[in-house]
């Protein structure tokens, strides 16, 4: 029988409804928690998870079988119903902007990568960010 295989990296970036700051203490952690636990259920490994108060930076990959519009659709929904489900207090719910960006990652810059997206506080402060890391599309 033939094998089939591969390993891409995918660099995800997307934001809050209107760029809301929602992002912050335990909404924030509730959020990150919930991405995990799709990326698990979708059999994704996550290799960074950062951002900061109105948008996410996650670096993934996914199975040969799970299509990048599927997983980022999957992912957003989970978390969107789940943060509204708990009633989370963020004025008339928690909702994600209808777009996002993805970008592939070579394996020899993931270090980098996973830098980029634990540090985000830091490098949005200081302003040293990477321009098509940080696209989103807007819908």
């Amino acid at each position: 029988m033939a094998q089939s295989y591969g390993r891409l990296f995918y660099h995800f970036v997307w934001a809050t409804w209107n760029r809301e700051p929602l992002l912050t203490g335990p909404i924030q952690r509730h959020a990150y928690a919930l991405i995990r636990s799709k990326c698990r259920e979708l059999r994704c490994e996550v290799h960074a998870l950062g951002g900061i108060a109105d948008h996410v930076h996650l670096l993934v990959s996914l199975p040969r079988t799970l299509c990048v519009a599927d997983f980022a659709e999957g992912v957003k929904g989970a978390s969107s119903r789940a943060l509204n489900k708990a009633r989370v207090e963020v004025g008339e719910g928690f909702k994600w902007q209808g777009g996002y960006g993805s970008l592939t990652v070579s394996p020899s810059h993931l270090r980098r990568v996973i830098r980029y997206i634990e540090n985000q506080e830091e490098h949005h402060r200081a302003v040293t960010l990477w321009e098509a890391a940080e696209r989103i599309e807007v819908d």
